[in-house]
């Protein structure tokens, strides 16, 4: 049987374990779905413990140059002020690009924070060695780009994100360091066009009502994908910028609109948190982004590695030594991913959590994020802080199933169809 959702008066069947979901006679879709439940469960298994890791995320520097009071990494990991040296990171490049090899896929490689820029002499020398082998990305506040640097990412074709978390100038340096706007908005031009490019904004309690006016900005600016990630209270000091899950969601959805109304008039914009749930009610396995899942990405499709090597499941582990797999200069990509503390990780499902079990979206939530769950609660078998946001996000997402608004959130042409059935 199914599980109903009404949207604008229109009742959609869902089947939460799949995700198969339709409309109109019950009788029609449930002597379908019957025929169809033992692959697409085998299916959905398959995309949610299947182990296959396509990507690395390392931290070629401890040091940061900036100090965002929401942080999801401790002080005293920042504080050690550890640089990998060009030796050490072709080490880490030679150990993925075998393991990828191994797998016949190319991996990747994202440089991610604190401030990998600090380090970007070694990192850039890494990119140019390496870049036959491996796919690379690089994530950073944008306080250090130069004209040159973006030169040689365009060439090399590197994917980059920037931070920026507002179009207000006073709020965005007010939470990124003074300057953080403009250096910005530099390197927003000299990116303009570069497919590679994405912006990452943070959402707190300080910028929560600027969304859709950042969509429009962006926009103008010549971008076409952001993220609007929800900040994270892995941290303490983080705990009070954290928006009300509900707030966080008519505001978020706004965004959502705004960039639909601007795709509509020919100036594509996707936020793409919400794209990545839209997939996960249209096309279950092709998302990407690994977050909105159970059991999620971290360990499973990548993990992170700090300056000194040690390996951790996602970056929002990091600082909790219980969950440390391992060391990527002593230890093998095998032995990390199986270590006892990943496996920990792998395993966690929304199954066994008591206010997911029955809940209509658990498989386009997920439950995120455990590592924060785990620093709030003690425990990463609780519901998320952020429960009711994704609730309202999927219900929205029905919505535009409904109007018929997906070919402007998701470019069809990237999907492959797998199941037709018919009018």
């Amino acid at each position: 049987m199914f599980d109903i959702l009404r949207v604008n008066g229109v009742e959609f069947k869902i089947d939460p374990e799949t995700n198969f979901w339709g409309t109109g006679d019950s009788s029609g879709l449930q002597e379908l779905y019957t025929k169809l439940r033992p692959k697409l469960r085998s299916e959905m298994r398959k995309f949610r413990f299947g182990s296959d890791i396509i990507l690395l995320y390392v931290n070629a520097t401890d040091r940061c140059n900036a100090s965002c009071p929401y942080c999801y990494l401790p002080s005293r990991v920042k504080n050690r002020g550890r640089n990998m040296s060009f030796e050490e990171l072709s080490a880490v490049a030679e150990k993925a690009s075998n393991f990828f090899n191994g797998r016949s896929i190319k991996g990747s490689i994202i440089f991610h924070g604190s401030e990998p820029l600090l380090n970007k002499e070694n990192l850039f020398r890494v990119i140019e060695e390496y870049e036959e082998e491996l796919f690379f990305g690089i994530q950073t506040n944008g306080l250090l780009l130069s004209r040159e640097d973006a030169q040689f990412i365009r060439e090399h074709n590197v994917n980059i994100g920037i931070s920026l978390d507002s179009p207000v100038q006073e709020i965005n340096d007010s939470l990124r360091g003074e300057g953080h706007y403009e250096k910005v908005l530099n390197a927003l031009e000299w990116f303009k066009g570069y497919r590679g490019l994405n912006v990452v904004t943070t959402v707190t309690t300080r910028n929560l009502d600027h969304l859709s006016l950042m969509v429009r900005f962006l926009r103008e600016r010549g971008v076409s994908l952001c993220l609007m990630n929800p900040v994270r209270g892995t941290q303490k000091e983080a705990l009070d910028l954290r928006p009300h899950p509900l707030r966080l969601a008519e505001k978020f959805i706004d965004a959502v609109e705004e960039a639909i109304q601007l795709t509509k008039k020919g100036e594509r914009m996707v936020v793409a948190d919400f794209a990545n749930i839209l997939l996960g009610i249209i096309a279950p396995s092709a998302r990407v982004m690994m977050c909105d899942i159970s059991p999620c990405g971290g360990g499973r499709r990548f993990f992170s590695i700090t300056a000194d090597g040690n390996a951790y499941p996602c970056g929002e582990f990091i600082g909790m030594e219980e969950f440390s797999g391992g060391n990527i200069f002593h230890d093998t990509i095998e032995e990390i991913i199986s270590s006892r503390c990943f496996r920990n990780v792998t395993r966690r499902s929304v199954e066994e959590i008591a206010e997911c079990q029955t809940c209509l979206y658990r498989n386009m939530c997920g439950a995120p994020c455990p590592a924060e769950i785990y620093s709030t609660e003690g425990t990463m078998f609780s519901k998320s802080y952020y429960c009711e946001f994704y609730k309202k996000v999927a219900e929205h997402a029905f919505k535009v199933i409904y109007r018929e608004d997906v070919e402007h959130v998701i470019n069809r042409d990237a999907l492959r169809e797998v199941y037709n059935f018919g009018s």
